[in-house]
């Protein structure tokens, strides 16, 4: 599939098992377990743009899977088990968040574009992983296609593979687990003064450990919260339903404020 990192009968097997084309670029699109933000639109793009075929992965979202097959995207998911072995499957990974799916994805070697992010984390996330050199930021839709063949087939996707494994690699201070584990218990560092030089690749994998942590925190608290008001299919609604970027309808009038569900 394309110029991927893993090529042959394996990857054509997971492929099939998925029913995803074993013949094509796949360009794995997340959007988290509550599937929120401008998912359809990002699906339409990226077919429209052609350089790879979307597979989207809505997590408990069920709803909008139904809609993306409504509109014609064929390979649309809910909740998937096995992210790993879909992950070896695709060629790049698009997401909006720059949460665990990002980690999951460096750690299988899968290339990571931000796109079209959500507000709050979604930005601060994707600019963090840009400057880390772990991710590519798409800034400027009409740079998709160019970004995601370059991934794809071009010398950016090598380097990105390289970057987003170097992340798991063992290192004095231990990777990312350690990282996160360290930050439960204790909760991040202050900031030590500026060295005069700096390790090499310590600092990118402090810094996406750090992202995936504090995104991990987001969730949690604002899932507790929510989950407290809401009793089941209501809490998808509650939480996606101001990220909800594809939503078309008109801005509430002044009697309707207040009222959201």
């Amino acid at each position: 599939m394309g110029g991927g990192l893993l090529v042959g009968p394996a990857l054509q097997d997971e492929a099939a098992r998925f029913g995803l084309p074993a013949d094509a670029p796949l360009a794995l699109l997340v959007a988290g377990s509550w599937g929120v933000g401008p998912v359809r639109q990002v699906a339409s793009e990226l077919r429209a743009c052609d350089a790879a075929v979307p597979v989207v992965v809505c997590g408990r979202n069920e709803a909008l899977a139904a809609q993306l097959r409504a509109d014609g995207i064929e390979h649309a998911y809910g909740w998937v088990d096995d992210m790993p072995a879909l992950m070896h499957a695709a060629d790049v990974l698009v997401q909006n968040a720059g949460g665990l799916s990002s980690l999951e994805a460096f750690a299988v070697g899968l290339p990571v574009a931000s796109y079209r992010c959500i507000p709050g984390h979604g930005l601060t996330n994707a600019a963090a992983l840009d400057e880390a050199g772990a991710a590519v930021w798409i800034r400027d839709p009409d740079r998709l296609e160019d970004v995601l063949r370059d991934l794809i087939d071009g010398p950016q996707g090598p380097r990105r593979r390289t970057a987003g494994l170097a992340l798991f690699a063992a290192g004095p201070d231990g990777g990312p687990a350690a990282e996160i584990a360290r930050v439960r218990r204790a909760g991040p560092a202050p900031l030590p003064p500026r060295p005069a030089a700096r390790r090499r690749g310590s600092a990118p994998r402090r810094l996406v450990a750090t992202v995936a942590v504090a995104c991990g925190l987001w969730a949690c608290a604002v899932g507790t919260g929510i989950a407290a008001a809401h009793d089941g299919p209501d809490v998808i609604h509650a939480i996606g339903h101001s990220l909800d970027l594809d939503d078309d309808r008109p801005d509430p009038t002044p009697a309707q404020e207040g009222h959201h569900s």
